[in-house]
């Protein structure tokens, strides 16, 4: 696979497991590749938000109604933000970016379903934040 598919896949199961991740990685590429300390900083605690909101148990599930669509938009328009940056195909990087995030929070929530059942949920929710960070940061790094 090419580059840019594999960046848009990361892309779209980083945002469907944590909905911020998909614009705010490539808003924080594009802050950390022209000096803004201020642009990388809010990307990152609007992530930090909702890796700590998340986890409460109020938040309604992210693989049904509002929730998957929110992340489905938030993996389009990561997507947007990405093949922008990277000069790939907008509406081939935001399609797959869209389809790949629904993909993402069910293949989070089975993780953290099976992880549950035989160790604390925390560190199962703290497994997933990293691989969503490291997928996102995989999305974005510099060529």
């Amino acid at each position: 696979m090419r580059t840019p598919l594999l960046r848009a896949l990361a892309l779209g199961l980083a945002a469907g497991a944590r909905g911020t991740l998909g614009p705010c990685a490539p808003l924080w590429a594009r802050a950390r590749d022209e000096g803004r300390v201020g642009g990388r900083c809010l990307a990152a605690l609007t992530v930090a938000g909702e890796m700590l909101g998340d986890k409460t148990p109020a938040v309604p599930a992210r693989t049904e109604g509002p929730g998957l669509l929110f992340r489905a938009f938030s993996g389009a328009w990561g997507g947007t933000l990405l093949a922008r940056r990277t000069g790939a195909s907008v509406p081939l990087t935001a399609g797959i970016c869209a389809l790949t995030a629904p993909v993402g929070a069910a293949l989070g929530v089975g993780w953290r379903s099976w992880w549950g059942e035989r160790r604390p949920d925390w560190q199962g929710a703290l497994m997933e934040d990293a691989v969503a960070l490291s997928l996102a940061r995989y999305a974005v790094r510099r060529s």
